[in-house]
């Protein structure tokens, strides 16, 4: 069995003997891409400085005090910063894997072959916007900036949760095309894929869980908005630092030697930090996940079987409130 890295693709090639670096190509700083036009450059550059600034933020609001004014200002400001980052991010995605030439990445091999990346690369937006979107448009204490049951904004979230679902269905239907039709072990294509398969099977999961909620807040009139931001603001962060995980995991010239970790490594390096960021939340997820069926119908206010539920499990100190509105984000 062979292992194979981005810099040493196959037996059959492509493989690059020496970096970016050391060929002096004008290539992207991190990722390592071949620059292209003035129009792909611009996108590049301005998605790394939204990502630059970005991702220290949603750690500080992370690690910072929850609930208080600097909570909701930093909040506000990753609400807003998000808008070109993310949109920004889908402008580079059709220009890099719908409108580039082939011919551009045989000097110095990309992540993806250009398909590939047509399929995951969606996968991994769509399934980003729609963490971005239930975590920043649901809303969580301001009556009047939270989304309501069957409003624009409420389906706008339910029919793009909908449609994401649909397009990470289509990144596995490839994935699994391609594992299934090439020879294991052969390529660092085919081992891209394995990989992938891995690091994206929580989009399923992340899109999965929304739209379960968003559906029985139909069902029974009832969201616990708190939670749901909560659940939503650990989805993004899980999302954001995956991009600069995968990317540090598959360089050569910053963080390890030519030609690159091989797989076991690569995914040690992305799945790691995941853990640290997922673990210490689950079990409040999982808390308010599995009390989500136990809401009433038409439930306005937190009900009391919802807690008794919850008491029961042994999984939450628990208090009555009068009105959502005064919990505090914790």
């Amino acid at each position: 069995m062979s292992w194979w890295s981005r810099y040493n693709q196959s037996a059959e090639g492509p493989t690059c003997d020496v970096s970016a670096h050391e060929l002096g190509a004008p290539v992207t700083p991190f990722s390592r891409y071949p620059l292209q036009d003035l129009f792909y450059n611009a996108l590049v550059y301005t998605h790394i400085v939204c990502a630059l600034l970005y991702l220290p933020t949603m750690i500080w609001q992370f690690l910072a005090k929850k609930g208080d004014q600097q909570h909701l200002f930093r909040g506000l400001g990753l609400k807003w910063l998000a808008i070109p980052m993310i949109g920004g991010g889908w402008l580079l995605q059709i220009r890099h894997s719908y409108l580039s030439d082939p011919a551009i990445f045989q000097k110095h091999p990309v992540l993806f072959r250009l398909p590939f990346a047509q399929a995951f690369v969606d996968a991994f937006g769509s399934s980003t916007l729609v963490s971005t979107l239930n975590v920043y448009l649901i809303g969580v204490k301001d009556e009047s900036r939270r989304t309501s049951l069957g409003s624009g904004r409420y389906f706008l979230i339910l029919v793009a949760t909908s449609i994401s679902l649909c397009i990470i269905i289509r990144a596995y239907a490839y994935m699994v095309g391609e594992l299934l039709k090439l020879p294991a072990w052969s390529s660092y294509h085919w081992e891209m894929n394995v990989e992938m398969a891995v690091i994206g099977s929580v989009f399923p999961l992340y899109d999965g869980l929304n739209f379960f909620a968003l559906a029985m807040w139909w069902k029974t009139g009832y969201l616990n908005y708190v939670e749901h931001h909560v659940m939503n603001a650990v989805w993004v962060m899980s999302k954001a630092s995956a991009a600069v995980l995968l990317f540090a995991a598959h360089d050569a010239q910053w963080f390890w030697p030519h030609p690159g970790l091989i797989l076991p490594y690569r995914l040690a390096v992305q799945l790691g930090p995941q853990l640290l960021i997922l673990l210490p939340y689950m079990p409040r997820i999982l808390r308010y996940i599995t009390a989500i069926p136990h809401y009433e119908p038409n439930a306005g206010e937190l009900r009391l079987a919802e807690m008794e539920f919850l008491k029961k499990e042994g999984k939450a100190e628990v208090q009555l409130h009068d009105d959502l509105n005064t919990s505090e984000t914790s």
